[in-house]
């Protein structure tokens, strides 16, 4: 009996002086429960327990919404140890910040621990008056009324009718002759995309809200109609989340999906959310245009020269049924 309680103490006692018996620990924080656009978020992943190396999370890691600003890691003691990462807020809707991976090794042994996700409501600037710059809520369908299609389309019918009969005596009357068509010069994407960011830099600097509106709406819509020539995505109409994930199944270089999305982010907070970004900003937007500009020239030479090749051709098309009509 004696020997048994002295093996439980020596187990109690080694459970004490050796921490990684107990296990490697993983905790998150951040320092608000709801963000606006442009909040700066405090991120905070503490580790407690016993490990030889860490891997935290790179800067790649987070979600669209978040720009990464920095991390500092602070190691209080050798069980304890923790980085904090600074983000800043550049969306317009609710978002939850997934889990996220620490690798640790131990022992020669390798773990894996997992964050906690963290749910961040978004709180607009608009007030209760600018209630109609919210951004538009998802459509939904609802029932409709099939009758009133249902006799448009016998009206169509109806007039098809009366059409074929009224012209089929009218068969052997000679036909107007068709003009000749023009050919059509093909507009180089990029061409225009320079022309439009040389223009913003020339026109007067931004002061009022309004003035600052136009610029992002300019610049986002410059960058948006290449992307749709290019990549043959309907970017007009999407929104920046939509195009991001476009560019990706598209195979776009990072550099294009990154200085993208800083673009088009900072105008959707403009538009939506109320936020004046000031000369500085808008500087720095202009020069990521320029940067967009420099990135695409190399990227996209070979797609834009397979456009214009495309465009030649269906022009020769045209003009070769025009030669036969005419003979």
């Amino acid at each position: 009996m004696r020997l048994i309680t002295f093996y439980i103490h020596v187990f109690l006692l080694l459970l004490l002086i050796n921490p990684a018996v107990m296990g490697q620990h993983l905790h998150t924080y951040v320092d608000t429960d709801s963000l606006k656009a442009g909040d700066i978020l405090t991120y905070t992943l503490v580790l407690d327990g016993a490990y030889s190396s860490v891997q935290f999370p790179g800067e790649s890691s987070f979600e669209s919404e978040f720009e990464f600003l920095s991390r500092e890691r602070f190691q209080i003691s050798q069980q304890r140890d923790s980085l904090v990462y600074r983000l800043q807020f550049f969306g317009t809707e609710p978002v939850t910040i997934g889990r996220k991976v620490v690798q640790l090794q131990y022992a020669g042994r390798d773990t894996v621990l997992y964050s906690t996700p963290v749910s961040l409501a978004f709180s607009s600037l608009l007030t209760e008056e600018d209630a109609e710059f919210r951004p538009l809520k998802p459509i939904f369908e609802f029932a409709r009324n099939w009758l009133p299609l249902l006799l448009v389309l016998l009206l169509l019918a109806l007039l098809f009718y009366y059409l074929a009969v009224k012209f089929r005596n009218r068969e052997s009357e000679k036909h107007p002759e068709e003009p000749v068509k023009e050919p059509v010069l093909f507009l180089d994407p990029l061409d225009q995309l320079k022309e439009t960011v040389s223009l913003l830099k020339g026109n007067n600097r931004p002061g009022s809200f309004v003035e600052f509106e136009q610029f992002y709406i300019e610049l986002g819509d410059a960058i948006r109609l290449y992307l749709k020539r290019v990549y043959r995505i309907n970017a007009l109409e999407m929104t920046t989340r939509e195009i991001i994930d476009s560019l990706r199944a598209e195979l776009a270089s990072s550099d294009i999906i990154t200085i993208t999305r800083k673009v088009l982010q900072e105008a959707d907070m403009v538009k939506f959310a109320n936020f004046l970004p000031g000369e500085e900003l808008a500087h720095e937007a202009l020069k990521k245009a320029d940067q967009f500009v420099g990135t695409v020239s190399v990227t996209d030479y070979e797609r834009i020269r397979y456009m214009k090749y495309q465009h030649e051709q269906s022009q020769q098309t045209v003009t070769g049924r025009t030669s036969e009509h005419e003979a």
